[in-house]
């Protein structure tokens, strides 16, 4: 599982989810942003939606600073990528590293809390990636990503 600080937590997604983990960088914010977006990155000359992940928890709004790491994740808008804003991204850890705790039915955000683990006395909140975002989000999200790309592709030069 790749593991991050969100706000004063640590969550862990599997790593099977994460295509890459980018450093902060600047992003891109055209009018049309939500505010579940922290804005568009450019990677390698593709747009890529980035999500913040304090929103997308429903945690308190927190200021990303130049240690915030933006996880590219493989699946987040019907197969497309996104990416994830995160305060900062800890590394990844084998699974069978950690030992299981109990988890409380209403400490799970939506149902997607796959398990509550520990390893070297931290307890890490094993997010279910593919359940975060739900139809009418990802459907949405689509959408936008699919305008960004439009977008961009105004500036290719034209032909002569």
């Amino acid at each position: 599982m790749v593991v991050f600080h969100l706000a004063d937590q640590v969550f862990g997604v599997s790593a099977d989810h994460v295509a890459e983990v980018v450093p902060n960088a600047w992003l891109a914010r055209p009018p049309a942003l939500t505010a579940m977006m922290a804005g568009i990155l450019d990677l390698r000359g593709a747009p890529l939606v980035v999500l913040r992940g304090d929103r997308l928890l429903g945690m308190a709004e927190q200021t990303f600073g130049l240690d915030a790491s933006i996880m590219v994740m493989k699946d987040g808008a019907r197969g497309g990528r996104v990416g994830l804003m995160t305060g900062r991204v800890l590394g990844v850890r084998p699974l069978s590293a950690c030992r299981a705790l109990d988890v409380a039915p209403e400490a799970s955000f939506r149902g997607c809390l796959k398990a509550q683990l520990a390893f070297d006395d931290v307890a890490v909140s094993l997010l279910d990636w593919s359940l975060l975002l739900d139809a009418e989000e990802q459907l949405r999200l689509a959408e936008f990503g699919s305008r960004a790309r439009d977008r961009q592709d105004d500036w290719k030069v034209l032909p002569e």
